[in-house]
């Protein structure tokens, strides 16, 4: 977890430092996408289930809509990212074409997947 942190705390300082705002925002996105992933994934191996996402990781509420089973990023209130936990699978789904933003998480390598917790 210290490792994650120490990623969480360099991807959105280094992009700063150099003076764009827009590859810190897609630098912090992507690397919360990673969180997400590790941490539903973990949370699920030690307790059989995850009733919400909040159990499992905790997400900056001005940047991601979070519910229950979904966490959902959106830019001009289009939705970009979406995670979803859905009979035991952790579904992300990115649409570029919502914004420039979402484009460049896309152009970084962000990309639509299921991933089975079983």
């Amino acid at each position: 977890f210290a490792i994650i942190i120490v990623g969480i705390i360099a991807s959105i300082a280094v992009p700063k430092l150099l003076g764009s705002k827009d590859e810190a925002t897609v630098s912090t996105i992507k690397q919360d996408v990673q969180t997400v992933i590790s941490s539903v994934q973990t949370y699920y191996m030690v307790n059989g289930k995850i009733e919400k996402i909040s159990d499992s990781v905790v997400l900056n509420s001005t940047v991601w809509d979070i519910e229950d089973l979904s966490i959902t990023y959106k830019e001009n209130d289009t939705s970009c990212v979406n995670i979803k936990v859905l009979n035991k699978q952790l579904s992300i789904t990115i649409d570029a074409s919502a914004g420039d933003l979402c484009q460049k998480i896309y152009d970084e390598g962000v990309r639509s997947n299921t991933i089975d917790l079983k």
